[in-house]
């Protein structure tokens, strides 16, 4: 089964092109399909859409769906709490028993931070669901707290010197996760975007966007970019929420739901960086590509200020 998303077709045919001013990295291309879950996750109805997904397991490979199920979590307990640059989660994440991931300034919380906690919280619905635990042993949680090189934290946090340009790279470095194009993403994916005025966003992919803003599960002629779900925003007005994603080439057409414009579209991984998480069953370690010995992440605060189109 498969995540089944509202689906409303337009007639105009669009293409997207990549940026030609920037170098060309192939993704990683599969079609490999993942399980689903049989919640309905329903969105408030300001927003107007509907996600419904499958639980039944048919060639599991990827943690998408609980994923997606934090996004549920999260959505109903945390949106809108605030943003803050110099804030990371809603709220003290329990670590299994090894204690909390303390939060920084709660329940503020910026775009990098709220990739973490969408996976802590996938990880409490999983090991709860599945009695399977492992997820707190794969690395340590030191590892989720501190930005050093060997740490899942530091990579989250953006860091090219680690060979890292996102959640996904992130995941990829600690075996955790794998590249998908954009054309491939499904639900619960990981996309780190850039702007063309320089600045840019980590957020977890929910579908494909028409010029309407109507969602789609599959990638089609029609695409103009994708909805999120992450942290953004400023102060008290900020922080988890949806938006629209619209690729530069498009412009930033009127659409009932909130925008945010100029996104660089491209093949290459720096500029749009993308991937799906692994279920643990498949996480192993790889050598690291990297040097350990590295300085730690410092957060580029310019470069990820939580502005977009639409407040």
């Amino acid at each position: 089964m498969r995540f089944i998303l509202t689906i409303a077709l337009m007639l105009s045919t669009i293409s997207l092109k990549s940026d030609d001013s920037v170098e060309k990295i192939a993704g990683y291309d599969f079609e490999k399909s993942f399980s689903s879950f049989t919640d309905d996750i329903t969105v408030p109805s300001v927003y107007g859409f509907k996600l419904e997904v499958s639980t039944t397991a048919d060639e599991n490979k990827y943690f998408n769906g609980y994923l997606i199920k934090a996004v549920k979590e999260i959505e109903s307990k945390y949106l809108l709490k605030g943003y803050n640059i110099h804030a990371a989660l809603t709220h003290d994440i329990n670590f299994n028993n090894q204690g909390f991931i303390k939060a920084l300034k709660p329940p503020y919380t910026m775009c990098v931070a709220a990739q973490l906690e969408l996976i802590l919280t996938a990880y409490d619905i999983y090991s709860k669901e599945t009695g399977d635990y492992s997820v707190y042993s794969y690395l340590p949680k030191s590892s989720y707290e501190n930005l050093g090189a060997g740490d899942l934290r530091g990579h989250i946090w953006v860091n090219h010197d680690f060979n890292s340009y996102g959640t996904a790279d992130a995941l990829i470095n600690f075996g955790m996760g794998e590249r998908v194009v954009f054309e491939k993403l499904k639900p619960g994916a990981f996309i780190n975007i850039n702007r063309k005025n320089g600045t840019g966003h980590a957020v977890m992919f929910l579908g494909y966007i028409d010029k309407s803003g109507n969602l789609f599960y599959d990638y089609n002629s029609n695409v103009i970019g994708f909805r999120y779900f992450s942290s953004q925003g400023t102060n008290d007005d900020g922080g988890f929420d949806y938006r629209n994603a619209i690729f530069s080439q498009y412009g930033c057409p009127e659409m009932n739901f909130k925008r945010d414009c100029d996104v660089i579209y491209s093949t290459d991984q720096r500029y749009l960086n993308t991937g799906m998480m692994l279920l643990p069953k498949f996480w192993k370690l790889p050598k690291p590509s990297w040097s350990l010995n590295l300085p730690p992440t410092v957060l580029d605060e310019k470069y990820f200020n939580g502005e977009v189109t639409d407040k």
